[in-house]
C-alpha cells in the first residue's frame, strides 16, 4: 500500500502542481526565457530577441486567461554583449493604437514577422534601431523611432502568395491550381488550368490524410531570373480512401456524416506521388519532367519546404531528390526546365532505411549550393550520420566533409565566402552522453574543425530546419527568422543546458571565447522543493549496449517513502524521446519533459528512455527496430533498465509498475502488459499506433520494410490472452493518421478474450491529447497504482489546450 495520506485536497493539491508543470512554458506560468532564438539585423553583428518578465502582481487568484508576464524586445551587440531594449514600448503602442483606432498593450506588443533596420551613425557604425516593419491587427506597418509614428504598409505578397526574386509578381494556390498575379496592374491568370481535388497543383504533401505545413505560400520555387517555376503537381487519384466519421457534428446536424481522406496503406499498390512540372510565366508553356512521379516522403513540410527541391544559378537547370518509398534507394536528379530532359547525377541504397536527417519531424540536413553547383549530402552510408560534398555538374563527390564514428545532427548555418559549416555534431567526446549537441565550424574543402561551444551539457543553436523552431512558431513565438549564427559568421547564440539545470544563453565567438551571457532563465515559479531530473546511463537487455533515460521525482520526495515507478515512453523510430536540455531545449520544445515531470507530481516515480531502435545515434542502433516499428520502445530494455533502477534506489517498489505511452506515444501502454504481465501492472495507452494503419510511404514501408514477408513479432490483438493488468485505452474518433480502428482492433480481441478494460473515445478529437484524455491517464494512475482517490473531475488545461484557445 502506498504511504501517502488518502486525503483528496492533498491529492488536489498534487494535481494543481502538476498541471501547472504542464501548462509549462506555453503559458509562461512557469519558467521564462529558456531559450533565446536571435534575429540578426541586417548583416550587422547585433540581433534582437524576445524577454518575458514577470510582471509583479499577486498570483494567488490569478485568472489562467490573464496574462502575468510582459514581454521585452531587446537589442544586443554581439561584439560587447551590451543588452537594451531595442525600442520604446510604450511610444509604438500609442502610435500603433492611434494608427489602427485599437486598444494595444505595450506590456505584451500584439506584433509579429517583425524586422528592424539601423539609423547609421556618422562612424558607420550600427546605432539604434530607427525602423520596425511587423504585422499586427490584421494589417502591415513601418514605425519609426525618431517620430513615433506608425504607418499602415500594404506588402507585396501575402502570407500565401510566393514573391518572384524581381519583386514583380506572385504565384498562389486557387481552386486547386497555381495562379499568378503582376504586382503593378493586379491582373490574375492562371498558370494551370487542369487541376483537381485529387491531382493539385503547389501543394504540400498529403499522405497522412492532411496537410500539416507551416509555411501558407505555394510549394513552388520561382527561378532567379523570376521566368520561370518550378512546382509540384500531388496526385492521390488512385490512392485508396479512409472513412473518417464525424459522429457528433458541427452545427446543426444531428445524423452523422463521412469524411473521406485519402491514405494509403502497407500493402495498398497505389501511394500519393508528385509529378515534376516547371512553367514559363512568359509563355505559359508547362515542361513535366522525363522522369517518373515520385513518392510524397515528407509530409510535415512541403517538398520545397523541405529542400528536395531547387534551381540552379543558369534559371534552366533545376534539381530534385527522389525517396523511393521504400526508402532505400535516394536519387539525385538534374531536370532542364527547357526539354524536360533529366539526368541522374548520384544514387545511393540501402539494405534497410536511408535517413536524409536524423529526425524526422524535422527538414532534411542536406543543403544545395547553387551558386558553386554544390550539394553539401547528408550521409549514414558509413554507420553514422555525416556530410559529403558533391559537384550539380558531374554527380562526383569531391569531399568527405565530416568522418568518424559520431553524428551529425543539425547544419545551422554556412558561409559561402569562407567555405566554411556551422554544424551540430554528437557523440565526439568519449565519456560523454552521446546525445549532447555542441556547436563548431568545418571547412568544406578541407576538413579542418573547430569548436565554437562544448561540455558535459546541450549547446543548442537555432535552426529553421530544428523541430523546436517549428513548434515555438506554432506557440506564437516570432522566431520565423531566427538563426543562431551572425551574418559574419564571427558570433554565434547558444543556449547551454542539461536536464537537471536552469538553461543559460550565451554569445560565443568564432574561436569558440564566450564574449557573455545574454539570458539565465527564470525558474522562480518552480514548485517548491522542485526535484530536477535525474540523467541516468544505463545497459540495455543485451548487457552491452548503453542507452539513456532521465529520472522524474515528485517535489515532495522522501527517500524514506516507497514509490511505484512509471515507463512514460513513446513506441517510435522516427525521433528521441529524453530531453537532452531542460524545458524549451528539449525533445519537442520540453513537452516530454513537462508531461513527465506532471505525472511524478501526482506521487510516482517516473522513468523515461531512448532504447534500442531509436534515432539520434549510430545507424545501427536506430536499425534495432527495422521491420517493427513498434519495437522501437524495445520493452525488453524497459524490464532491464527499470530493474537496474530500482536496485540503485531501494524506494523504487517492482511491485508496482505502471507504463504508459498515452501522449500518442504508440502501442507501448497496451503492449506493456500484454507482453510482459507479471511485471507491468498498469497501463495507459493514447492514440495507439498500428503499423499496418499507418501511411504506407510516411511509416509502413520506411520502417516495416519486408517484415511483412516473414513476421515473427505478435500484433497486441494476437496477445490479448495475456492482459492481467489494469488497462486504459483512448483515442480521438477523427485522427486520420492514426485512425481509431488501430485501438478497436484490440478492444476486439480483449473482448473475444473476455478481458475487463477501460477505454475512453473521444467523438470531436483528432491526432492530439486533450488536457482531458491526460487527466484521465492520471486518475487511472492514482486509482490502480497509487492506490488512492484522484480528485473529481479535476479540470485540466494543457499547453496544447492553452494553444488552440488561444490564450499562450
Amino acid at each position: 500500500m502506498t504511504d501517502f495520506p488518502n486525503k483528496a485536497d492533498a491529492m488536489s493539491d498534487r494535481y494543481q502542481r502538476a498541471a501547472t508543470i504542464m501548462q509549462g512554458v506555453h503559458s509562461k506560468r512557469l519558467v521564462r526565457n529558456t531559450t533565446i532564438f536571435p534575429v540578426w539585423i541586417e548583416n550587422s553583428d547585433f540581433f534582437w530577441y524576445e524577454r518575458d518578465v514577470k510582471k509583479t502582481v499577486d498570483t494567488s487568484d490569478a485568472d489562467p486567461n490573464v496574462s502575468l508576464h510582459k514581454k521585452e524586445y531587446r537589442l544586443v551587440n554581439a561584439g560587447t554583449g551590451d543588452n537594451c531594449i531595442a525600442f520604446d514600448h510604450i511610444a509604438l503602442a500609442t502610435a500603433l493604437a492611434e494608427a489602427a483606432g485599437k486598444d494595444v498593450d505595450a506590456d505584451n506588443l500584439p506584433i509579429t514577422k517583425v524586422s528592424m533596420s539601423f539609423n547609421k551613425k556618422e562612424s558607420g557604425q550600427a546605432g539604434v534601431v530607427d525602423e520596425l516593419r511587423f504585422k499586427a491587427l490584421d494589417q502591415s506597418w513601418r514605425y519609426h523611432s525618431a517620430d513615433a509614428v506608425c504607418t499602415a504598409i500594404k506588402e507585396m505578397a501575402a502570407d500565401n502568395e510566393r514573391l518572384s526574386p524581381d519583386g514583380t509578381k506572385v504565384v498562389f494556390r486557387r481552386d486547386n491550381n497555381l495562379w499568378l498575379r503582376a504586382l503593378d496592374s493586379g491582373e490574375e491568370r492562371a498558370l494551370t488550368q487542369d487541376g483537381e481535388p485529387d491531382f493539385i497543383y503547389a501543394a504540400p504533401g498529403a499522405a497522412w490524410g492532411f496537410e500539416h505545413e507551416f509555411d501558407q505560400r505555394p510549394q513552388a520555387l520561382w527561378s532567379p531570373d523570376s521566368k520561370q517555376i518550378f512546382t509540384v503537381q500531388r496526385d492521390t487519384r488512385q490512392v485508396k480512401t479512409l472513412p473518417i466519421v464525424h459522429h457528433v457534428p458541427r452545427g446543426d446536424e444531428v445524423r452523422p456524416t463521412i469524411e473521406h481522406v485519402k491514405v494509403a496503406y502497407p500493402g495498398d499498390e497505389h501511394v500519393e506521388t508528385q509529378r515534376m512540372i516547371t512553367i514559363d510565366c512568359e509563355t505559359g508553356n508547362i515542361q513535366a519532367a522525363d522522369y517518373e512521379q515520385i513518392p510524397t516522403t515528407r509530409n510535415s513540410f512541403g517538398f520545397f519546404s523541405s529542400n528536395l527541391g531547387w534551381w540552379g544559378s543558369d534559371s534552366q537547370t533545376a534539381y530534385f531528390v527522389d525517396l523511393d518509398s521504400s526508402y532505400q534507394r535516394v536519387r539525385v536528379v538534374e531536370f532542364n526546365s527547357r526539354t524536360g530532359a533529366t539526368r541522374i547525377l548520384f544514387e545511393e541504397t540501402s539494405a534497410t532505411h536511408i535517413n536524409l536527417m536524423l529526425n524526422s519531424d524535422e527538414r532534411p540536413t542536406f543543403i544545395p549550393l547553387p551558386d558553386s553547383d554544390e550539394l553539401l549530402w547528408f550521409s549514414e552510408r558509413s554507420g553514422w550520420a555525416h556530410l559529403y560534398l558533391y559537384s550539380l555538374e558531374t554527380g562526383e563527390l569531391k569531399n568527405i566533409v565530416t568522418q568518424g564514428n559520431w553524428v551529425v545532427r543539425d547544419i545551422v548555418h554556412i558561409d559561402t565566402a569562407s567555405r566554411e559549416v556551422y554544424l551540430q555534431t554528437a557523440g565526439r567526446s568519449a565519456g560523454r552522453d552521446p546525445y549532447y549537441r555542441d556547436l563548431c565550424r568545418v571547412h568544406l574543402d578541407t576538413g579542418v574543425m573547430a569548436t565554437l561551444a562544448e561540455g558535459d551539457h546541450e549547446y543548442w543553436s537555432v535552426t529553421q530546419k530544428n523541430m523546436n523552431t517549428f513548434l515555438a512558431n506554432a506557440f506564437g513565438r516570432d522566431v520565423s527568422a531566427a538563426n543562431s549564427i551572425s551574418p559574419s559568421g564571427n558570433f554565434a547564440v547558444v543556449t547551454r543546458s542539461r536536464a537537471d539545470e536552469a538553461p543559460a544563453s550565451l554569445i560565443v565567438n568564432r574561436d569558440g571565447k564566450v564574449v557573455c551571457e545574454v539570458e539565465a532563465a527564470d525558474t522562480t515559479d518552480l514548485p517548491n522543493n522542485w526535484q530536477w531530473p535525474e540523467p541516468v546511463e544505463l545497459l540495455a537487455a543485451d548487457n552491452v549496449t548503453n542507452i539513456y533515460g532521465l529520472l522524474f521525482r515528485p517535489s515532495d520526495f522522501s527517500p524514506e517513502r516507497s514509490y511505484p515507478i512509471i515507463a512514460h515512453l513513446f513506441a517510435n523510430p522516427e525521433i528521441t524521446w529524453v530531453s537532452k536540455g531542460s524545458f524549451t531545449n528539449g525533445a519537442a520544445l520540453g513537452w516530454p519533459y513537462l508531461d513527465a515531470a506532471a505525472l511524478a507530481e501526482l506521487g510516482f516515480i517516473v522513468l523515461q528512455l531512448d532504447t534500442r531502435g531509436t534515432s539520434c545515434r549510430e545507424k545501427a542502433f536506430h536499425d534495432e527496430s527495422y521491420g517493427w516499428a513498434e519495437s522501437a520502445c524495445n520493452l525488453d530494455d524497459w524490464v532491464a533498465a527499470i530493474r537496474q533502477v530500482a536496485q540503485r534506489y531501494s524506494y523504487i517498489d517492482l511491485n508496482r509498475v505502471g507504463i504508459t505511452s498515452h501522449t500518442a506515444g504508440g502501442p507501448g501502454g497496451i503492449q506493456g502488459l500484454l507482453q510482459h504481465p507479471d511485471f507491468f501492472s498498469v497501463g495507459v495507452n493514447g492514440l495507439c499506433h498500428d503499423s499496418r494503419l499507418m501511411s504506407r510511404s510516411m511509416w509502413g514501408d520506411i520502417y516495416e520494410g519486408t517484415r511483412k514477408a516473414a513476421r515473427q513479432e505478435q500484433y497486441p490483438e494476437e496477445l490479448a490472452g495475456n492482459l492481467k493488468g489494469k488497462l486504459l485505452m483512448m483515442h480521438g474518433m477523427l485522427d486520420a493518421s492514426c485512425p481509431p480502428a488501430s485501438m478497436l482492433r484490440i478492444v476486439e480481441a480483449l473482448q473475444q478474450a473476455n478481458k475487463n478494460f477501460e477505454m475512453l473515445l473521444l467523438p470531436n478529437v483528432g491526432h492530439e491529447m486533450p488536457g482531458y484524455m491526460v487527466r484521465r491517464a492520471w486518475d487511472h494512475f492514482v486509482r490502480y497504482l497509487l492506490e488512492d482517490e484522484p480528485p473529481k473531475e479535476f479540470k485540466l488545461t494543457t499547453g496544447f489546450d492553452l494553444l488552440v484557445q488561444g490564450l499562450s
